[in-house]
C-alpha cells in the first residue's frame, strides 16, 4: 500500500482514479490544482504524486519545477490529455526532462494506471 497524492482539476478524473487506486489498497489524497497539491506536499509525505499537466491555478509543470528544489521527493507520474494549443508530446517530453518518473497520455485505462503505479513504486 502506498500513500498517493492525485492532482487534477477535473473532479470526475479524481473520483475515477481514486476508485481505481483504492481497489489496489492505496491511500489516496486529492488536490484540484497544483497550488493545493504543493500545500499538501509541504505538510505530508507521499510515496507517489500523480499530477495532471494542464491545470489552472498552478499547473503540473510548476509542480514538477517545485520538486526540483526539494531534497527528498516522492516518485512522480505526470499525465496529460493535451490541449488544443499545445502539443501533447512536447508536454510529456518536458515532464520527463523535469524528472517525472513516468508520463501517461490521457485517456488511459485501469490496467495502464495500475501498471504505471506498480512500475514507479517497484511493487
Amino acid at each position: 500500500m502506498a500513500k498517493i497524492l492525485l492532482i487534477d482539476d477535473d473532479e470526475q478524473v479524481l473520483k475515477v482514479m481514486t476508485s481505481f487506486l483504492e481497489r489496489e489498497h492505496h491511500q489516496i489524497t486529492t488536490a484540484i490544482n497544483g497550488r493545493l497539491g504543493i500545500s499538501l506536499l509541504e505538510k505530508q509525505q507521499f510515496d507517489l504524486v500523480i499530477t495532471d499537466v494542464i491545470m489552472p491555478d498552478q499547473d503540473g509543470i510548476e509542480v514538477l519545477m517545485w520538486f526540483l528544489k526539494q531534497v527528498n521527493r516522492p516518485k512522480i507520474i505526470a499525465m496529460s490529455g493535451g490541449s488544443a494549443s499545445l502539443d501533447q508530446n512536447l508536454l510529456l517530453n518536458t515532464c520527463s526532462k523535469l524528472h517525472a518518473d513516468k508520463v501517461l497520455s490521457k485517456p488511459f485505462d485501469f490496467a495502464t494506471l495500475t501498471s504505471a503505479v506498480s512500475e514507479v513504486l517497484e511493487i
